[in-house]
């Protein structure tokens, strides 16, 4: 049975606000609340108490690559995504250098991390999930810390790049947190802070009414928006001019036909984020298909980029 709500303002402006986005959520129990002035999605109560203890030991067992629940292990982690990196990196790799010093906050198992080693001179994670953080010492090579970013053995010092990948929407304060990355990026460094959009298609222009369920879970307390970033990253002391906004998508054409047509996820999330390639005992014909099909994947990413209705939104913050 749902609670009553206790909080109803928004985060970002302290308005009240009783409009409802979910009344059901994805492995958990709440509701997600809407500011119309911020275009943003809040979740009304934090049922996490202690977050430190559930990112280190229980959200992996509840949230992974599969749609059902399957505790999954850091090898897995890695192995699954570090296939699907590159919509990040025309946007950060042109910014690193032989000389360029990383912190990754929330780096998982470092799948991203592995991608960029060979192309920076030190590069550090932060990530509370005890066993990742292990795996990226022993596996990746990387100085990690399982301790917030304030209490690490990195909070003194000061990095050229900062990168947030789907992070943000998990923490309790959005703008505390970017203070946070702010104070330990050198002057003239960046800032790389990806987001799920609220503005997803499945939601915004298909409207799929499983995914909705899907969309929204009791991990992530905030639903962000270009609108709603402008204003926390104005309020954590980032001007607009330093600020810009791009729009990513993970999950190709193929995957959203699987939601529209059967109104449910796909099995995991290989498909629907690889490459399209379809086989059949005919090569040329189903050659034929693959290719038309990749040609129209990009068409539609494209559309959904310049309506701005991807599933991710990419900021690009520079500390002055």
């Amino acid at each position: 049975m749902i609670k009553n709500i206790e909080n109803t303002n928004c985060t970002i402006c302290g308005v009240e606000t009783t409009e409802i986005l979910a009344k059901e959520l994805r492995r958990g129990e709440g509701q997600v609340l809407y500011c119309t002035d911020c275009d943003y999605g809040f979740l009304a109560e934090n049922y996490i108490q202690d977050s430190k203890a559930y990112y280190a030991t229980e959200y992996r067992k509840k949230y992974a690559h599969k749609a059902e629940v399957s505790p999954t292990s850091p090898q897995e982690i890695f192995d699954i995504y570090s296939q699907f990196q590159e919509n990040r990196m025309p946007f950060i790799r042109p910014k690193l250098n032989h000389k360029t010093k990383l912190l990754e906050v929330g780096a998982s198992a470092g799948q991203f991390l592995k991608h960029i080693l060979n192309d920076v001179a030190i590069a550090h994670a932060i990530e509370l999930d005890s066993e990742c953080c292990n795996f990226l010492r022993d596996e990746i090579g990387v100085e990690a810390s399982s301790e917030f970013l304030e209490k690490s053995p990195f909070a003194d010092e000061r990095y050229d790049i900062v990168c947030a990948f789907q992070v943000m929407e998990h923490v309790e304060n959005p703008i505390h947190f970017l203070k946070s990355l702010k104070k330990v990026t050198a002057p003239g460094g960046l800032i790389f802070l990806e987001v799920p959009n609220l503005h997803d298609s499945l939601l915004s222009v298909w409207d799929i009414p499983s995914h909705n369920k899907f969309f929204y879970h009791s991990a992530h307390l905030h639903y962000f928006t270009e609108k709603s970033l402008i204003n926390i990253t104005a309020k954590a002391g980032f001007s607009n001019e330093n600020t810009i906004v791009n729009f990513t998508q993970d999950y190709n054409l193929l995957n959203h036909l699987h939601w529209i047509m059967n109104d449910g996820p796909q099995e995991n999330c290989l498909v629907g984020m690889s490459e399209i390639s379809l086989k059949g005992k005919d090569v040329h014909l189903s050659d034929w298909l693959s290719r038309e099909m990749k040609l129209l994947n990009e068409q539609y990413i494209e559309r959904l980029v310049l309506n701005k209705k991807t599933s991710n939104i990419l900021l690009t913050l520079y500390n002055d």
